[in-house]
């Protein structure tokens, strides 16, 4: 009976432990960080770079991500910090425009979610890059033979490496090819939304296996 009531105590202390990582993954925000960029146009030619450069971000997790104070940058002297006065949201499952000009009648015809300036995208290498106080958050690196003239690179799958973008072939506005946006010509990555602690404690079992403890041990 007294290895019953050890195995007892052990068996509540570990499944504690678990409940305890459980609900303290499940309360965590999501950041910067779960973000993907999914498309970038850095040579548009039906409007020069200076009005017609973007890049899209998408959200793949279940809760927004705020990016107000935010620096956007790159390895070298370009540097903008995001800042509206009040939160800049990405909401769940969405696509979040970047641009260098907000007017659809200068910048080729798009809708922009933020408009930038002290950052520009090179025709040949460059970076993208989000941090805090904290450090990076968030990196695109790209090469020469990277950039199409006059059409956006648009990510294939969930894995942000330059060799999983790929040239989009649907026109927008004046003619330039992209879909900034929206979900654009290749499937894009399927949001993993963690299930609530109580309901994988369901699926899982373990809630059964806690009650199941209590009822031979009583």
């Amino acid at each position: 009976m007294k290895q019953l009531e050890v195995m007892h105590a052990q068996l509540l202390a570990y499944l504690g432990f678990v409940l305890a990582c459980i609900f303290s993954t499940a309360v965590q925000s999501a950041t910067v960080s779960d973000l993907l960029i999914t498309e970038i146009m850095a040579n548009p030619t039906a409007v020069s770079d200076t009005q017609g450069e973007w890049f899209e971000l998408f959200n793949p997790t279940s809760e927004s991500v705020d990016l107000s104070d935010i620096v956007l940058s790159d390895d070298g002297s370009n540097r903008h910090i995001i800042s509206t006065g009040n939160s800049l949201l990405v909401t769940p499952g969405s696509y979040f425009v970047m641009a260098r000009s907000g007017d659809a009648s200068l910048n080729g015809g798009l809708m922009a979610d933020y408009v930038y300036n002290s950052f520009s995208l090179g025709n040949t290498r460059d970076q993208i890059i989000f941090s805090d106080g904290s450090g990076e958050l968030l990196r695109l690196n790209y090469d020469a033979g990277f950039v199409p003239a006059g059409g956006s690179m648009e990510l294939i799958d969930a894995v942000m490496l330059p060799s999983n973008y790929a040239a989009t072939t649907t026109a927008y506005g004046l003619g330039d090819l992209g879909t900034p946006g929206t979900a654009g010509s290749f499937a894009q990555p399927i949001a993993a939304v963690p299930l609530p602690g109580a309901a994988w404690l369901m699926g899982s079992g373990l809630l059964g296996l806690i009650g199941f403890g209590r009822k031979h041990l009583a």
